[in-house]
């Protein structure tokens, strides 16, 4: 038995020796702790060891002198299911893995290291901490891992070579330790990168989504392994001419189909419920759902995720007109029930862009909106969109949106994205060519402003 310091724990680990194939693999299990206390182990530079580890986590570290100049560490969930996996070298068999940008601003660990990291979904995320400390925010740099990708590769190699090397082990072991430790990895049991993808479907078909899905909201982007997602409607019956993310037609989850979710999620993540503590509504105006309804999900979920009794957990996109026509008392109601967050998206503070781009969406209104919010106890995010509205609109777009951002209560979070639309869409068809795109320098002029006038923080995109 070895003690391996691993970021900012230290566990006991078991050796399996060398194995026929040459590896010499390691074993180790994180027990489980309290789900509501989580930390983000920043020695590795990576997402999440310590979150994973709130939850029980088995750990295992391979390394093959000869085959490859590193280690391997894999952290696997209780349902056998990898969660990241990292590599300290620069070759493994046939496979050339090249360390990540160092785009480091004040200071470098000397542990960075290629990862990777899977969402609940199954999407695959190259996703770094920069060392870098804006406002006691650290910076974050997030890609999305594509199957070409040489670390995801051999990673996926590497872990059907781990799988079927501890299947064919003889589980009698010289040490009580390890031998208890082998039975416990093959109980789980260990999935390979197939068996990955079909569970990746499997989560999909739950909520009814088929690919992935895509957007959640933006304050949840650096907590998707504390976030469940349900899917309570679809649509969000807004006509924007720059959005494509959604369909037209609202349409309302029956409350025996959002029941049904929670219950087949709930079976899929098994103990991994350990370390979720918050929920995320889908799709586009969750609170479009009748107040009544909503309040028995969100009941429900409470009890099926065993999240606190006392504190609200669930996250939502809303529509600014769909909030105005609820009741403050409504709102407090869904508050007590579980309503953590509201994201909205304001897009611009100029009503001229808003009318042309068919947001449907009165300033005053939109005001009316977040303040009900904020009464009701409930938190306020709001998006807006570099260069919406182009060069016709650039002056407008920035200093109306910054004057109305500034009406808002204090406590609103404020985040931007650039606007991305598809080629055959309306604004590209019958407006960009009034409006006239911006530049990459305005973008950047934009964006800047937004920061550091409002505060705001840069909007990414996750699809899971």
């Amino acid at each position: 038995m070895v003690n391996i310091l691993d970021g900012l724990n230290s566990m006991p680990w078991v050796s399996l020796g060398r194995l026929p194939n040459g590896w010499v693999i390691e074993l180790a299990q994180i027990p489980p702790r309290d789900k509501f206390k989580y930390s983000y182990d920043l020695w590795s530079n990576g997402l999440a060891f310590e979150a994973f580890g709130i939850a029980r986590t088995y750990k295992a570290t391979i390394r093959a002198a000869g085959y490859g100049d590193g280690l391997w560490l894999l952290n696997f969930d209780t349902q056998g299911r990898l969660l990241n996996a990292s590599y300290t070298g620069a070759r493994w068999g046939p496979f050339e893995i090249s360390a990540p940008t160092q785009d480091f601003s004040l200071l470098a660990y000397p542990r960075y290291r290629p990862e990777i990291h899977r969402l609940i979904g199954g999407t695959w995320l190259r996703a770094k901490w920069i060392d870098k400390y804006e406002s006691s925010h650290l910076t974050y740099r997030l890609e999305i891992v594509e199957a070409q990708d040489a670390l995801y590769q051999a990673a996926m190699r590497t872990l059907d070579d781990f799988v079927r090397a501890l299947s064919a082990m003889n589980t009698q072991q010289n040490d009580p330790l390890t031998e208890r430790l082998l039975d416990a990895f093959r109980k789980l049991p260990l999935r390979t990168h197939t068996e990955l993808d079909a569970e990746a479907a499997r989560f999909h078909e739950i909520l009814g989504i088929s690919g992935h899905i895509p957007v959640e909201p933006p304050e949840l982007a650096l907590d998707h392994y504390h976030a469940i997602p349900l899917k309570v409607q679809d649509g969000c019956g807004g006509l924007c001419t720059f959005c494509s993310l959604y369909g037209r037609k609202i349409r309302i989850a029956p409350v025996e189909l959002v029941f049904r979710q929670i219950d087949l999620m709930a079976e899929y993540l098994g103990e991994e419920l350990d370390h979720f503590t918050k929920v995320a509504l889908l799709q586009g105006d969750a609170l479009v759902v009748p107040p009544e309804t909503l309040a028995r999900e969100l009941e429900y979920a409470r009890e099926k995720f065993a999240l606190s009794s006392s504190s609200a957990f669930a996250h939502a996109f809303a529509k600014a007109t769909t909030v105005a026509r609820a009741p403050v008392p409504q709102l407090v109601n869904l508050k007590k029930r579980g309503l953590l967050h509201v994201n909205l998206g304001l897009e611009s503070g100029c009503q001229d862009v808003l009318n042309l781009v068919k947001k449907g969406q009165e300033l005053s209104e939109f005001h009316g909106a977040v303040s009900a919010l904020c009464e009701a106890g409930i938190g306020v995010s709001v998006n807006i969109i570099l260069g919406v509205g182009g060069l016709k609109f650039k002056e407008r777009h920035v200093q109306e949106t910054v004057e109305f951002v500034r009406s808002l209560p204090s406590a609103v979070t404020v985040f931007y994205s650039p606007l991305q639309i598809a080629s055959t869409s309306y604004y590209v068809r019958n407006q960009e060519s009034s409006f006239g795109r911006l530049s990459d320098s305005d973008m950047i002029e934009q964006e800047n402003v937004f920061q550091r006038e409002l505060g705001a923080y840069k909007y990414l995109f996750v699809p899971i």
